[in-house]
């Protein structure tokens, strides 16, 4: 697969995990509160940092789980159709 390609399946799957998985949940509220808190004894600079460290780890988990969710898939239905074939 070229390199263009390669971005837009990334693109893709990032778009369609954008729609499907909400931003406001429980779960991060409570990252953010424990952030904030951070935030009085830590420089701003270095606390942005981590949380784009955070939410590129997040991102780059969601995506592999996409994408093994796909690949799961598309074996699944390579098993049935062969049955039926």
């Amino acid at each position: 697969m070229n390199v263009k390609a390669d971005k837009l399946q990334n693109y893709t799957v990032i778009a369609r995990l954008d729609d499907a998985i909400p931003l406001n949940t429980e779960e991060w509220v409570s990252v953010e509160r424990m952030l904030n808190q951070v935030s009085e004894f830590v420089p701003m600079s270095m606390l942005n940092n981590l949380t784009e460290l955070i939410i590129n780890y997040a991102d780059d988990q969601a995506r592999r789980g996409y994408i093994l969710g796909q690949e799961d898939l598309v074996s699944e239905l390579k098993k049935k159709a062969s049955k039926i074939a």
